[in-house]
């Protein structure tokens, strides 16, 4: 097996993130890629006068309150009523500038209780949780100054109170759709009334939307025209045919004690309210959103609106930026992209591929036979098959880097066909958070050749092993996990700890006598390192989008389709995009500083422990508790 590579060695000295759950209107945004749903939560801790212990109760304090103001969010958590609030299944959230307002004066006094507690006196997960709570506070604080789209209570909400990705068009139908469950006939009640309240909250959103847009707060034209276009869709078609009947007609047929003829009562009532309620707000708000395309204009940048500067450096500082600038990140990127297309030239050399730049040399390698699965089903069953193996691959000589494993298994299986026209490629769905359930890995096999072979070994080691899966499942069995820390999602941790590991394969040995897979690997981290370019040039130094799609194709070869998609999301959803590769630099610059400080007493097996086993948490955080980690490390014998 290959050695270990020294971090300290590649950086020199230097010491220096399918389901996805929004509470947009909290600013709070959690991925289902790291956690599991939550049924009946109900957490509760015995009355003692230990530090520690009131402070975890405070914790749970602060998230029933949050989740009182987001009834959409303790339903995707399915929380009970104690946490959520009575009869929160058949509401809504406050929608209106008085809404907004709650979710400002919620983080100011959560924030203000939080400063009466003496740090000092906590300890062990009463203490990450504090500052993980803090930092959250306060960004979401720095946020709520700019008076901008929805308040935030933790971390910093998307510019907008709506866009292509998040907004009630989109997350309102989600919920009444597959997210809120109809078991019995009390359930099926609320479920009608919470529905009744859907078209006051599309009128509530526009109203902010078209204020907003009136004092230059608008999302981009384009963001505006593909929200229109979603909504018309969702309107376009037979109404029996909407996913919210037909979801609907579905639950409530294993209901008992109901009868066939009150079903199709209740079915025929739902109907009804969509066409002479639901639909016309749809419609209603499709035709307001599309008279703020004016208003909007062609730029994409944060810095298009007021205080644009200021609310990029938080998101930056949201998404582990961690005292770097836009220049400074833009430049890292500009220099791994240059890096990286370096080691995957002389790869492509030695493979025969030496004419043009790197995307045309790597579209022509995706279409050799030799690297391809049939498109068949027994082709299907190999990718699968060769994902299971690279899985055992890496379990086996885990021990050897890690001193601590999940105890839960993880499964490869292929999103199911009828799902996979609008699923993700692949993504990662963790253990159930009682631990009886293994993490899995899912994967789309609607095309294979969306897959060659040389791609696979870094998407096991990204989305399985020793990437989500490890980080996942070591933080379900961390003692006393507040619900508020499984309600927050650190993209910069997760996805950062999964580039890592992408790179750490190359020490375990795994792309030893591959090349081809270390190119699939350099292929993955040149998109991030690309993200950071076109990150930081959008929001700072005022890229148009046809810029920094130009860019982006050029750079990674990608097909321009996608990667108009991909650009867009950056537009609205500022310094995300640099999560992935910011979190990665950090925990690699994390371990070349154990190395170098700890010298011979440097364990790497203890240095993943120490990263993973306090869960998720912003990168100040975890900087400052390794920094602690590495004193007591010298102390030891």
């Amino acid at each position: 097996m290959k050695s270990q590579k020294s971090y300290a060695t590649k950086f020199g000295l230097s010491v220096i993130i399918m389901m996805i759950l929004i509470a947009s209107s909290l600013g709070v945004i959690s991925s289902c890629s790291q956690m599991g749903t939550q049924k009946d939560v109900d957490i509760t801790l015995p009355k003692t006068q230990d530090a520690s212990a009131a402070f975890l109760e405070m914790s749970e304090k602060h998230a029933s309150k949050i989740l009182k103001l987001s009834p959409e969010w303790a339903t995707q958590l399915g929380v009970s009523e104690q946490i959520g609030g009575k009869g929160y299944a058949s509401k809504l959230s406050n929608y209106t500038f008085s809404g907004i307002a709650r979710t400002y004066e919620l983080n100011a006094s959560l924030l203000t209780e939080l400063n009466t507690v003496d740090r000092t006196q906590l300890s062990g997960t009463s203490l990450v949780t504090y500052d993980v709570m803090k930092n959250a506070y306060q960004i979401a604080a720095r946020h709520n100054a700019h008076k901008i789209g929805y308040g935030a209570v933790m971390g910093a909400a998307p510019p907008y109170v709506i866009d292509q990705l998040f907004g009630v068009h989109i997350n309102l139908p989600q919920l009444f759709s597959s997210q809120q469950s109809i078991t019995s006939e009390q359930e099926m009640v609320v479920y009608i009334d919470r529905l009744k309240k859907l078209s006051k909250a599309m009128d509530d959103v526009a109203l902010t939307a078209e204020t907003d847009a009136q004092h230059g707060h608008a999302p981009p034209a384009f963001a505006l025209e593909s929200i229109v276009k979603s909504v018309r869709i969702f309107t376009g078609g037979e109404i029996i045919n909407n996913p919210i009947i037909t979801s609907f007609a579905e639950k409530i047929t294993t209901i008992d004690g109901v009868s066939n003829d009150d079903k199709r009562r209740m079915n025929n009532q739902m109907i009804g309210m969509l066409t002479t309620e639901i639909y016309p707000a749809f419609n209603d708000f499709a035709d307001r959103i599309e008279a703020l395309i004016p208003l909007a204009g062609a730029d994409a940048g944060i810095w298009r609106v007021k205080g644009g500067a200021d609310l990029y450096e938080i998101a930056l500082s949201n998404y582990g930026a961690n005292g770097l600038n836009a220049d400074e990140i833009h430049q890292i990127g500009v220099n791994d992209v240059k890096r990286i297309h370096g080691e995957m030239d002389a790869i492509l050399r030695a493979r025969g591929y030496v004419e043009d730049h790197i995307g045309v040399r790597m579209t022509a390698l995706a279409k050799d036979p030799k690297v391809l699965y049939p498109n068949t089903d027994e082709g299907r069953q190999e990718i699968l098959d060769d994902l299971t193996s690279y899985v055992n691959d890496v379990i086996k000589i885990a021990p050897k880097w890690f001193g601590t494993l999940p105890p839960q298994a993880v499964e490869v299986k292929r999103i199911p066909i009828y799902q996979q026209d609008s699923s993700a490629g692949a993504y990662y769905w963790p253990p159930s958070l009682d631990g009886t359930k293994p993490g899995t890995f899912w994967i789309n096999l609607k095309n294979t050749a969306d897959w060659p072979k040389y791609s696979l070994k870094t998407l096991v080691y990204h989305e399985g092993v020793p990437g989500h899966h490890f980080q996942a499942s070591l933080q379900l069995d961390v003692k006393d996990m507040p619900l508020i820390r499984n309600m927050m999602y650190f993209s910069e941790y997760g996805e950062g700890w999964a580039l890592y590991a992408e790179e750490l394969a190359v020490d375990m040995g795994l792309y030893e006598n591959d090349p081809l897979g270390n190119l699939g690997r350099l292929k993955m981290e040149l998109y991030r390192a690309a993200r950071l370019v076109v990150d930081t040039g959008l929001h700072a130094k005022k890229w148009t989008r046809e810029q920094a799609i130009d860019y982006m194709v050029d750079v990674t070869g990608e097909p321009r389709e996608g990667i108009v998609r991909e650009i867009d999301r950056y537009a609205v959803w500022p310094g995300q995009a640099t999560s992935y590769k910011l979190g990665m630099i950090r925990f690699q610059k994390l371990r070349a500083k154990a190395e170098v400080e700890l010298r011979s007493k440097f364990d790497v097996k203890k240095f993943h422990d120490a990263v993973l086993l306090d869960g998720s948490m912003p990168m100040p955080v975890l900087e400052a508790r390794m920094d602690k980690w590495i004193e007591i490390e010298k102390l030891t014998k």
